[in-house]
């Protein structure tokens, strides 16, 4: 994978050159990346079944990511942008556990949130869908776990259906909510969709899926903003069966992120390796503890987190310790005249919900209207690569870990 050299010096008519979305070169990018998450996520999604392990899976997609960018893009910068995620249940996001520490297999009737992307040459396409594990596929999932599925598909499919410029983001808070009660669901608390640049996968402007308990009106029209043509979005819809509150899991953190604008001299080897790793190979993206060599360079995360170097994704969960949470996840380009989907939709699961979308209703008719979204035209053949589901990644040997 090439190294990339980021500063933090941006020109501001560079960063906006970079992010028109009216040149056919920028999207062509956006395009690409997405053309690597398109192959990859249904090749994960196959391989959910009961007993398979949660991080061989997170390997076998993060492989793939990789594999076929660096096998495509080989005069560009590229790389994965969202390691492969693999949440279960009530946890939330950003699961991506090592083989000897805290992983898990998958059991009948898990509720399975694959999340992952890919960038070329800094411009993102990320993706997630949920599935459920049924060993016997003619017998769908009921229960929670089928209502919080229902809800959170329904929801970003009405979410793509009503995005163009001029709606604001509190029409689109308000659908999500509409559409998770329907299913006696609730919005995850502080989860949004969100503007993404290149280089950014956060760029401001976040849609959030439910307002805030304590927000005034008055600060909801402080904060709202519309939606604007020339711009690239994550719509990221996550749906709990509980009551919408989350808290800290009893896992540590397995993503953590760069933060560029921060610097520190550090004296640990085992700290340099490990800047060094993240600094070379993912840059301002996020990236798996599973992504760093050995052991030992993974203990130098502590001390980058100590000195605010990088910043950890928790994994957090709902509230109640049976709910179920659901994700659906796509990148999209939005103009003056249509919505390009960048990420495609993938084949739902099974289940069956006792509710449904009552008819007359807002949300009944952008479901029931004709769609105007667009989709890319990919080539039917991707190059193969070398990746065998269930290979764990050797190990180097561990850095000295005494300061210098």
């Amino acid at each position: 994978m090439a190294s990339m050299e980021l500063t933090t010096s941006y020109p501001p008519s560079k960063f906006q050159t970079d992010n028109d979305l009216s040149s056919e070169a920028v999207v062509e990018k956006y395009k690409s990346a997405a053309l690597v998450v398109n192959s990859v996520l249904p090749m994960v999604l196959a391989r959910v079944a009961v007993g398979i392990s949660v991080c061989d899976l997170c390997q076998y997609g993060d492989d793939l990511l990789e594999g076929l960018a660096l096998a495509q893009f080989k005069n560009t910068d590229r790389g994965i942008a969202m390691p492969t995620c693999v949440t279960v249940n009530q946890y939330v996001q950003y699961m991506s556990p090592l083989a000897d520490e805290n992983d898990q297999h998958l059991k009948e009737g898990d509720v399975v949130k694959i999340e992952l992307g890919v960038h070329i040459d800094g411009y993102i396409s990320t993706a997630a869908h949920t599935v459920a594990v049924l060993s016997q596929p003619q017998q769908p999932l009921m229960g929670p776990g089928a209502d919080v599925i229902c809800a959170t598909h329904y929801a970003h499919e009405a979410v793509l259906q009503m995005l163009k410029p001029g709606v604001k983001a509190s029409q689109l808070t308000t659908l999500v909510t509409e559409i998770a009660a329907y299913f006696r669901c609730k919005p995850v608390e502080n989860t949004y969709s969100s503007l993404i640049k290149r280089f950014v996968l956060r760029a401001g402007q976040d849609v959030e899926n439910a307002f805030a308990a304590d927000m005034l009106v008055q600060d909801l029209e402080k904060f709202d903003f519309e939606i604007q043509a020339n711009q690239a979005y994550q719509i990221n819809i996550l749906l709990t069966s509980g009551d919408g509150k989350t808290k800290q899991s009893e896992y540590k953190p397995f993503v953590y992120q760069r933060d560029v604008n921060k610097s520190y001299q550090l004296k640990m080897k085992a700290a340099r390796a490990a800047y060094n790793v993240i600094n070379s190979k993912y840059t301002v993206f996020p990236f798996s503890t599973r992504a760093l060599p050995n052991s030992q360079t993974r203990l130098g995360l502590a001390s980058l987190v100590q000195h605010d170097l990088i910043t950890a994704l928790p994994v957090l969960r709902s509230s109640g310790a049976k709910d179920k949470v659901a994700q659906f996840k796509s990148t999209v380009l939005v103009s003056n005249t249509n919505l390009l989907r960048l990420t495609l939709p993938q084949t739902l699961p099974f289940v069956h919900s006792q509710y449904c979308i009552p008819q007359n209703t807002q949300a009944a008719q952008l479901l029931s209207a004709p769609s105007a979204i667009q989709h890319p035209n990919h080539p039917k053949n991707m190059p193969s690569v070398d990746v065998t589901f269930g290979a764990r990644r050797v190990e180097t040997d561990d850095v000295d870990m005494d300061m210098e």
